[in-house]
């Protein structure tokens, strides 16, 4: 274990979000390692141009719209590296707990989290992080992207995963619209980072059979709040393992996060309220109860915990950022998905 690192039991009343066992909480010095780029981190450019890198290569470019109406997502042509060990068959039994019980999690909690301490290629940024499992749902239940500041800024809690189907699916480039938000492309989605694995790959075998028994090890992800999505850092094939026998995967959620005090702002609570009083008015359905209670709790409480992403600046700045995706197209031969105006707008 490298020192500085704290873990404790995560006593969070509420996320926000559905969590069906136990959590840890990671405070991560400001020094040594911990004090320079994850192997696994965002670098950032004006106008929401968004990088993500992976040892070194770049996995995914983004570019949203300056009114959150829209966002295009390109992927890198090399997967990402394995951030953490894969696991072994005798390192699974070695949980005895009941899947999914208090123990169990607790087990897997203190697996993943020294496992992400000990990582040679780092995903911990210094700061605080949350651990905790998480519980997808229907992609029709979740929110739509926000509209308005009293419904969105940085710092609130993540959304509950969706679209688990998206983790194995691949697409090299596609569009996202914001405005009028498809279900499986609201906040929450489930993005993998890399192909399935062939069905015949004997991992993806053995962890069928696993999904069969109830015995699956959970699926780490790692919510990015820029991109509203859920990455999956570790378990691609138990994920697809899964999906192919029809079972709900075990998930274990993993985040950044702050936690600033906030003075009360009669302000701010009433401009809540007002908001929370037109929306209902509009049309009282289900999910529009859950976000006003949502945006309530985030307006009223004094000091609440949310999640932020943090960026680097892109090295070689906008030059940089051009050059990558102009070669990524020309290698690509043309990627189907984008027309000419698109193209122009990511780069």
């Amino acid at each position: 274990m490298h020192p500085g690192v704290s873990i404790i039991a995560d006593d969070t009343r509420s996320w926000g979000l559905e969590t069906p066992g136990p959590g840890l909480l990671l405070h991560v010095p400001a020094r040594g390692r911990w004090a320079q780029r994850p192997a696994l981190h965002l670098d950032a450019l004006a106008d929401y141009r968004i990088r993500l890198r992976g040892g070194g290569l770049t996995l995914l470019w983004t570019r949203i719209d300056a009114y959150w109406d829209r966002a295009i997502f390109l992927r890198g042509t090399r997967p990402p590296p394995e951030v953490l060990p894969r696991l072994s068959a005798p390192e699974v039994r070695t949980v005895e707990a009941a899947s999914g019980s208090e123990a169990w999690w607790e087990q897997w909690n203190w697996r993943v989290a020294r496992a992400l301490v000990e990582a040679p290629l780092p995903v911990l940024h210094a700061g605080h992080w949350c651990l905790r499992p998480v519980r997808a749902i229907a992609a029709e239940k979740a929110e739509r992207h926000a509209v308005s500041p009293m419904e969105w800024g940085f710092g609130q809690p993540p959304m509950p995963p969706h679209s688990l189907a998206a983790g194995v699916q691949y697409l090299c480039v596609w569009r996202e619209d914001w405005w009028e938000s498809a279900p499986g492309q609201r906040p929450g989605a489930v993005l993998g980072l890399r192909e399935p694995s062939p069905l015949e790959d004997g991992r993806v075998k053995s962890w069928r059979k696993r999904a069969r028994d109830g015995t699956l090890p959970p699926v780490l992800l790692m919510y990015v709040d820029i991109l509203a999505k859920w990455l999956v850092l570790d378990g691609h094939d138990r994920l697809h393992a899964a999906l192919l026998e029809g079972v709900e995967p075990p998930l274990l959620g993993l985040w950044p996060f702050i936690d600033p005090p906030r003075p009360a702002s009669s302000v701010r609570e009433e401009g809540a309220l007002f908001s929370a009083d037109f929306q209902l008015r509009a049309g009282a359905t289900p999910e529009t109860v859950d976000r006003v209670n949502r945006m309530l709790v985030l307006n009223f409480t004094p000091g609440p915990k949310g999640t932020v992403s943090r960026a680097w600046p892109t090295p070689g700045g906008r030059e940089t950022w051009r050059e990558e995706i102009t070669a990524r197209r020309r290698r690509a031969g043309g990627l189907p998905g984008l027309d000419d105006l698109e193209w122009a707008w990511l780069t």
